[in-house]
């Protein structure tokens, strides 16, 4: 499998509007790893392409994976920043097959109501049911994020060729179920918005540090990067002198599994 990160910064992005903190003008730049769309991720397996949140900056993030199809769209949660762009998704394929939307029926209901709906064919989940696809399987899980029921939040763990991977791009607290769900995964994708100080809703890099030492996670990759972290290339620096199998993700990225 390919993954492409579409998205790896916050709600705000980087650089933001009128910013004259360093790391925004170094976002500028042309080709910058600094500069950071709201998170989402494509995922490429033999029979399925799948994309895990439809942000509002969906039109530029669809640009890298040019026409490929999206078969299937699995959403975290109900913010903006993870599916504020589902009618923009929605008219750029509703002269093709429309992908179908995988989420829980209370984040499809906050969308509904808030307008960000479109009219997509619609599979509820539930955390830790598994979803089977032809070659490989889904399994969601239950992470905190905005501790609203509101705004119930999910992580979601790929199995494929006996390899997991787990992607968790907005929490604070994941529950023991979860962590025993994914312990010891071959790839960890995870929430770093944070940098040394701790925030309510995201996770930080002292949090991560500890997470992974618990968690024993084979490699990681850190998303929804924040404004509070140094540019790129001095912040994965810093992130590979505290561990070798840590890294920092950006904007474009691919990787296989």
């Amino acid at each position: 499998m390919k993954i492409t990160f579409l998205g790896t910064g916050p709600s705000g992005r980087i650089p933001r509007p009128n910013c004259q903190w360093y790391v925004c003008q170094e976002a500028k730049k042309p080709g910058s790893k600094s500069a950071r769309l709201q998170s989402s991720a494509f995922l490429e397996f033999e029979s399925s392409n799948i994309l895990i949140d439809a942000s509002q900056d969906i039109k530029k993030q669809l640009k890298p994976i040019k026409n490929e199809n999206i078969n299937a769209v699995f959403l975290t949660h109900g913010h903006s920043d993870a599916a504020g762009g589902l009618k923009q998704l929605y008219e750029s394929n509703k002269k093709s097959n429309l992908p179908t939307i995988y989420t829980e029926k209370n984040t499809k209901n906050v969308l509904f109501k808030n307008l960000f709906w479109a009219n997509f064919p619609y599979q509820e989940i539930k955390p830790y049911q598994k979803i089977f696809f032809n070659n490989f399987s889904v399994i969601p899980f239950r992470v905190e994020h905005a501790f609203n029921p509101k705004f119930l939040t999910l992580g979601f763990l790929f199995e494929i060729n006996k390899k997991r991977i787990a992607y968790a791009s907005d929490f604070k607290k994941m529950p023991l179920k979860s962590k025993e769900l994914i312990k010891g995964a071959d790839l960890a994708i995870l929430d770093c918005a944070a940098y040394k100080r701790a925030i309510p809703t995201h996770m930080s890099f002292p949090e991560i540090l500890e997470l992974a030492k618990e968690m024993k996670f084979k490699k990681i990759y850190l998303t929804q990067v924040g404004i509070a972290w140094p540019h790129y290339e001095m912040a994965q620096k810093i992130v590979s002198k505290q561990a070798k199998n840590i890294f920092l993700a950006y904007d474009g990225l691919k990787i296989e599994i």
